[in-house]
């Protein structure tokens, strides 16, 4: 391809997983044992549970403030220069934009008007190079790049049964 050429190629399909940070590493953990599931498990979107609901207003069925870790596979042994290249434009990025964006197509939040999802973003270089761990110290079977989502604020509207 000469350069300065983009080619566009369709998203793998990304596994969805929740739960805390032990229960994400063992369900990795569960795909490795299979050729199949080895293929399954990256690119991936981690809901961090649990988190707390605020179910104090009327003007809202729930309010709550969670973390996301956006991954994909990586390698010990790049750079910072090869991950931001490889993983974070080319995989994690796109599919942190279209995230973003399902979620302010999905009828179910309330973003206000100007439709901003207030959230605190980071990637994360360092697990590629010298592992993820869980709470508990456990390292991920493998090196990931990821970004960390925190503090992502939802507000799901009440239920319109008129609809």
């Amino acid at each position: 391809m000469p350069r300065g050429v983009v080619k566009e190629i369709p998203c793998p399909p990304i596994h969805y997983v929740f739960g805390n940070a032990q229960y994400v590493k063992d369900k990795l953990d569960d795909l490795s044992k299979s050729p199949r599931g080895a293929e399954m498990k990256f690119p991936m979107i981690a809901l961090f549970c649990p988190f707390n609901e605020q179910r104090n207003t009327p003007d809202y069925h729930s309010k709550a403030k969670v973390r996301i870790l956006i991954a994909c596979s990586s390698d010990k042994k790049w750079s910072n220069e090869q991950r931001l290249e490889t993983s974070f434009k080319n995989i994690l990025r796109p599919i942190y934009n279209r995230f973003l964006e399902a979620l302010k197509e999905d009828g179910r939040f309330d973003f206000g008007y100007d439709e901003h999802v207030a959230h605190e973003y980071s990637e994360n270089y360092s697990y590629g190079r010298y592992g993820a761990h869980t709470g508990t110290g456990e390292e991920v079977s493998e090196p990931i790049d990821a970004i960390n989502i925190s503090n992502l604020e939802l507000k799901v509207k009440l239920p319109n049964c008129r609809k």
